[in-house]
């Protein structure tokens, strides 16, 4: 009976997981592990519901370029599609991997790794995210700038807040307007708020 009834919220939460991750746009397939949590533990499924890596995860995310962010107490790490640690749980925050390198927190200061685990841009922003178009949006301060994969600033810290590039642009404010510019920090539109 236990036996049975675990199985019926398996099979339900399953199925709620499923809805989810179709409605963010998260495809499932049977090569790659989607994440699920079941009585306060997170572990991976493939798409027929099998559990495929056990659930011992405070927090789990979905897999970015081969590798899945996970957390256990306060500590973050990342495994690979077997489920096997291949960066240990050592950072305060970590981020998903995005073209070959992920946002982790050490204390205070965000810095840059790669899949390895070895850390490519120093421990020195108060707040970084992932790269797109080459190019990741990072605060020092209270000011927010872009640095390339080198870490060296190509937009030097100008704004109030920026987003992402996407398809060469990126909306940044500065001073209560917003601005959209290119990759190489140049205005080229302005958009008043309404």
């Amino acid at each position: 009976m236990k036996n049975k009834l675990r199985q019926s919220i398996f099979a339900s939460l399953t199925s709620v997981a499923s809805i989810f991750f179709i409605s963010c746009n998260i495809s499932l397939n049977n090569s790659v592990p989607t994440p699920i949590q079941i009585e306060q533990k997170w572990g991976y499924i493939n798409s027929t519901g099998q559990l495929v890596i056990p659930l011992r995860f405070d927090e789990a995310c979905p897999f970015s370029e081969g590798l899945a962010k996970v957390s256990i107490g306060a500590k973050s790490g990342y495994i690979n599609q077997s489920g096997k640690l291949v960066v240990p749980l050592q950072y305060d925050e970590a981020l998903s991997f995005l073209q070959g390198y992920a946002p982790v927190r050490l204390d205070q200061k965000w810095g840059y790794i790669n899949q390895r685990g070895k850390l490519l841009i120093d421990f020195q922003f108060h707040e970084a995210w992932g790269f797109s178009e080459n190019l990741a949006c990072v605060r020092v301060e209270d000011k927010y700038g872009y640095i390339d994969r080198k870490g060296e600033f190509i937009i030097p810290l100008q704004f109030d807040t920026a987003r992402d590039f996407t398809d060469g642009y990126a909306v940044v404010e500065r001073n209560g307007q917003s601005w959209v510019v290119n990759t190489t920090g140049q205005v080229l539109e302005l958009h008043q708020k309404k």
